[in-house]
């Protein structure tokens, strides 16, 4: 695939095409077993990215808000800011994620599917330790990699409140969601949010308390969010600045013309009568007029009316008219 275009080089194409075979479909429409692979577009990464300048004005919304809000419910002086947003497996985001990691999921409604929220386990810690009147040192043995205790809990409890709030403010100008907290857990794998191949758009946040720093991502199913985000993008005026898809457009509706298509041209209708077409034999002629008008068709839909002739020694049609309808 052309890295400056995303299209498909000759080799994939003749790949595609070899990779038809029609006695498979023939075998399934009989009831019988056939070697079928499922083709999933909202899983493919061709063209799989989304409108950078939306996600910016929804992600600045929401770290001003949430920053706002853990001062302001916690009394925690933390810091939040917004990273990135990208586009990627749900299996490349966690292969790499250190556990316990705070975990959970938030109802979409109406968008499908779930958010996805992960918050750094120091995050977690040190705010317990602050909150109690800590200065972000424990005394007591806190370790990243240790489970979550209850205390832990209470405080991830608290922030996926501030969170759900700020991502429902963030996202107001799109759609009115409702990032309800559905289910918690100390690992992504967990809660079965996404499958391990399925792409997910992730927008990280980077929070810092005091010398401690670590991430809150917001993972959403690339299939629910892309087409209300291009679509607000579009009713705004604004282009896509990292997900321009003219050119992917273009080279769709030229492959399509360059597809083959089968053309019919009826000679004429006539009526008989059953008993005249049950002594037909070979050699009977039935008469038609020349003066009536031909239906070119493409399949089952008539496009044209036409006039039978000739051209030389060959038989041909003119065209007399475009059938709108």
């Amino acid at each position: 695939m052309t890295e400056e275009y995303e299209t498909l080089t000759q080799e994939e194409l003749e790949a595609l095409q070899s990779t038809r075979n029609d006695e498979h479909l023939t075998k399934l429409a009989n009831g019988e077993s056939a070697e079928v692979v499922k083709h999933d577009l909202a899983s493919e990464h061709n063209n799989a990215r989304v409108d950078n300048d939306v996600f910016e004005a929804i992600c600045a919304t929401v770290s001003g808000r949430l920053e706002q809000s853990v001062s302001s419910v916690l009394n925690i002086p933390m810091s939040i800011g917004y990273a990135a947003t990208e586009v990627a497996s749900f299996e490349t985001v966690t292969e790499k994620l250190d556990t316990p990691i705070a975990s959970t999921s938030l109802r979409l409604d109406p968008m499908e599917g779930e958010a996805l929220v992960l918050i750094d386990s120091r995050i977690i810690f040190d705010s317990l330790d602050r909150f109690f009147g800590g200065a972000g040192v424990s005394t007591i043995g806190f370790s990243p990699d240790r489970a979550f205790a209850g205390s832990e809990e209470a405080i991830v409890d608290i922030v996926i409140t501030l969170v759900s709030g700020a991502l429902k403010e963030g996202w107001a100008p799109i759609t009115a969601a409702s990032f309800e907290k559905s289910r918690s857990a100390d690992s992504p794998g967990k809660l079965k949010c996404f499958r391990e191949d399925e792409l997910v758009v992730i927008s990280r946040f980077h929070a810092t308390i005091g010398e401690e720093s670590g991430e809150i991502a917001v993972l959403y199913p690339l299939a629910s969010v892309r087409t209300v985000t291009q679509s607000h993008a579009k009713k705004s005026g604004k282009q896509e600045r990292a997900s321009d898809s003219s050119e992917w457009s273009r080279d769709l509706q030229q492959a399509c013309l360059e597809l083959e298509v089968e053309i019919s041209a009826q000679l004429a209708k006539f009526t008989t009568t059953l008993g005249a077409l049950s002594a037909l034999k070979v050699g009977d002629e039935f008469k038609l007029s020349r003066n009536e008008s031909l239906e070119i068709r493409v399949g089952d839909v008539p496009l044209f009316t036409a006039t039978s002739g000739r051209i030389g020694d060959l038989v041909a049609v003119r065209i007399d008219s475009v059938n709108k309808s």
